[in-house]
């Protein structure tokens, strides 16, 4: 009985907070993501880090700000967030 347990307890997937590199790689590629869509085709120069949960995104003359909004997470795993962009300033 015991081995049928530890059995069922190894088949069940493991699900569990990304490592930070990973969780760091998935903001990037949202904050990108939403960036395209917000600046319309521009292309993108730079993407820089400004805290934990901001990011400018630079296309020639237009800056724009992406903020990191987590979600709740009702299981363990990756931490559910959503890219929100700002208003593009092309002064």
């Amino acid at each position: 009985m015991a081995a049928l347990i530890l059995g069922l307890a190894l088949a069940t997937p493991a699900r569990g907070a990304l490592a930070p590199t990973w969780q760091r790689l998935r903001e990037f590629q949202s904050v990108l993501e939403a960036a395209a869509k917000a600046l319309e085709g521009r292309p993108i120069d730079a993407i820089e880090r400004l805290d934990a949960d901001r990011f400018l995104v630079r296309a020639g003359p237009c800056r724009l700000e992406v903020r990191i909004v987590p979600r709740s997470r009702p299981d363990p795993g990756p931490q559910p967030f959503t890219a929100k962009p700002g208003l593009p300033d092309c002064s």
